[in-house]
């Protein structure tokens, strides 16, 4: 809530400067997001992170030898894939006898419940059925709710989830198991989870699965790789994140109020000093073909994402103190005020009421700021909790909340960038009581409209010719002139000149920015030799505004139903392909889609109804 006051008094303060120095820090703001993603995204280009595990190495492995690795496959009301995904599993190269495989059903999805049921002899003893209680707690109804139901029972020194509609090559467990061992005498002890990358077997489907593939390309193939040469917190994806049991129960496990718990353990992880490396085999998915459900999903992850960032900067004590020297800079600012007999005359008692507002609100975000440092030390000397560092809890802001605001700003910039180009069309259509209305001293919203560029220069005063909003601003900043010298500059500047060159700073990180994301997507096409995706990669800035569209749904979930998990239905396309898919895989192995015959009955397990 300080913010937003603040800003209002800003606003009300000097509406010119407050809101020319809003939009640059909106547009640096935007800025930083696209640059620290095109700068991973060439990290990861130029310089090799993942791991990569050769065939040797594999062979190398003795099925005696290998521990027991747990595999955890969420499912809800997901009965026609539900079959699928179990044999899948069991069809991996480990082996059965070292495998604990866990499918997880809630108590009241009958359908699954009934598929699984009907399979269940033919699958392998290794699989168990959890079924996760509607009561005693039976909300949130969440996939991190249902996890955590598995892992209170995994016997595995490794652990993975798989989510239903997955094809993830057959080694990969192998290959996470050779990876660890690894690490493990390199003593990297602080390695405790491997992301593997995903992508999508149906890149063809339709246009939103090409978009969709290109996307998920650029962020497990460049992107998290990139973050992880950069040294930041890795947001985990939902699926193929390969963990250490023990350490995974020592942190509790996923938020089951999280709806991208994936995303907040990685925070997690990385606020314990743990960390996360990428793991070069593929995980093949479904993506999503109807543009409504991939809505629902990519709103919730966005929601998610919002909430990773609030629940991870709510001890910040940073922010709160730059609050506090911010609102007595404003107050020493409006001592000025004071000195000029006419504003005292027309604005007294609002000054008055600001100068008592700023330090209230100073007051009360140094005290916030100073208990978020007095709870870090507590924490620490109880050792718990665990925090960043200043590094990586910059980007962790541009990478996890940065990047779902710069979704929003989507909105408002290219709203602005429409009113721009249709300008002419919009002047036209205007009804009468509005384009007649009188804008400055000699013309109308109509013809205003109608002759706006992105450029104006125009000054209702000719002594004042050649003055503009940038050289005004940089030479109050550099003290060659008061601040009334500098209001008469800014009055001098005709209205409408100076909203154009307010918003100039838009279209340019506008135009910018979608040249960036143009050119990742490009990359992404080389990085798996999708250039029959070229199309799409061009025309990614269109994908970009039906992403926002789904970030303003998860945004406004976000303050009225925050826990929501929207189900994402899944089967939507055809089978997976026997053999890999077009785009040439990172991996040499081809995803087996053979059945495996079971030699036992497997067990349903219900989980223990604890507290």
């Amino acid at each position: 809530m300080l913010c937003p006051a603040v800003l209002l008094i800003a606003f009300i303060l000097d509406w010119k400067i407050a809101f020319a120095a809003l939009t640059f820090a909106l547009c640096a703001f935007y800025g930083g997001v696209v640059a620290l993603r095109m700068i991973s995204v060439l990290l990861a280009l130029f310089k090799t992170s993942e791991h990569k595990v050769s065939a040797e190495d594999l062979a190398a492995l003795k099925d005696e030898d290998l521990p027991i690795y747990t595999i955890l496959v969420p499912m809800y009301k997901e009965p026609e894939i539900a079959q699928k995904i179990a044999r899948t599993v069991t069809s991996l190269d480990y082996p059965l006898d070292k495998l604990d495989v866990k499918l997880l059903l809630e108590e009241d999805d009958a359908p699954t419940r009934k598929k699984i049921e009907d399979v269940i002899h033919t699958l392998p003893p290794c699989v168990e059925v959890v079924i996760a209680p509607s009561v005693p707690k039976g909300q949130p109804r969440t996939k991190p709710r249902a996890c955590n139901w598995g892992l209170e029972t995994a016997r595995g020194k490794y652990l993975v989830i798989f989510d239903a509609e997955d094809k993830p090559e057959p080694d990969q467990l192998k290959k996470a198991v050779v990876v660890f061992r690894k690490l493990e005498a390199e003593k990297k002890d602080s390695v405790v989870c491997l992301q593997a990358k995903l992508n999508y077997f149906n890149a063809d489907q339709n246009w939103l699965t090409g978009f969709f593939t290109l996307e998920y390309t650029t962020w497990f193939d460049l992107f998290l790789p990139g973050l992880h040469i950069a040294r930041t917190p890795i947001p985990l994806g939902g699926t193929s994140n390969h963990f250490k049991t023990d350490v995974l129960k020592q942190l509790g496990g996923w938020d089951s109020f999280n709806v991208t718990e994936d995303c907040d353990l990685g925070i997690r992880l990385a606020r314990q000093g743990r960390s996360t490396e990428i793991l070069d085999s593929t995980t093949w998915e479904e993506a999503n073909s109807d543009t409504y459900n991939w809505i629902r999903q990519r709103s919730r992850w966005v929601k998610g994402y919002f909430q990773s960032h609030l629940v991870h900067t709510r001890d910040a004590w940073l922010p709160a103190v730059g609050m506090a020297l911010f609102c007595a800079y404003l107050f020493v600012f409006v001592q000025q005020f004071r000195r000029d007999p006419n504003l005292v005359d027309k604005h007294g008692v609002a000054i008055n009421v600001i100068q008592i507002l700023l330090p209230v609100l100073g007051l009360a975000a140094l005290i916030s700021g100073l208990v978020s440092l007095a709870n870090r030390f507590k924490a620490r000397s109880a050792g718990i909790g665990g925090q960043l560092g200043v590094w990586k809890s910059l980007t962790f802001r541009f990478t996890v909340g940065g990047l779902s605001a710069m979704l929003l700003l989507n909105v408002v910039f290219w709203a602005m960038t429409a009113l721009y180009l249709l300008r002419h069309e919009i002047a036209t259509v205007l009804p009468g009581s509005i384009g007649n209305m009188p804008w400055g001293e000699s013309s109308t919203v109509r013809d205003t409209l109608a002759t706006w560029e992105l450029w104006h220069e125009n000054v209702v005063d000719s002594n004042y010719s050649g003055v503009h909003l940038y050289n005004t601003l940089g030479s109050f900043i550099s003290g060659k002139f008061t601040y009334a010298v500098m209001v008469d500059r800014l009055n001098a500047i005709d209205t409408w000149s100076l909203i154009s060159q307010i918003f100039y700073p838009i279209g340019l990180m506008l135009f910018f920015g979608n040249i960036l994301i143009v050119l990742m997507g490009l990359i992404s096409c080389g990085k798996r030799n999708l250039w029959r995706l070229f199309p799409y990669a061009l025309l990614m800035p269109f994908y970009w505004i039906l992403i926002s569209v789904a970030a303003l749904k998860g945004f406004f979930q976000l303050f009225t139903n925050p826990w929501y998990w929207e189900k994402t239905t899944h089967g939507l396309t055809h089978e997976a392909p026997e053999t890999e898919p077009k785009a040439t895989a990172l991996s040499e192995s081809p995803v087996s889609n053979a059945p495996v015959a079971g030699n036992g009955a497997s067990e349903e397990v219900r989980a223990p109804d604890v507290g």
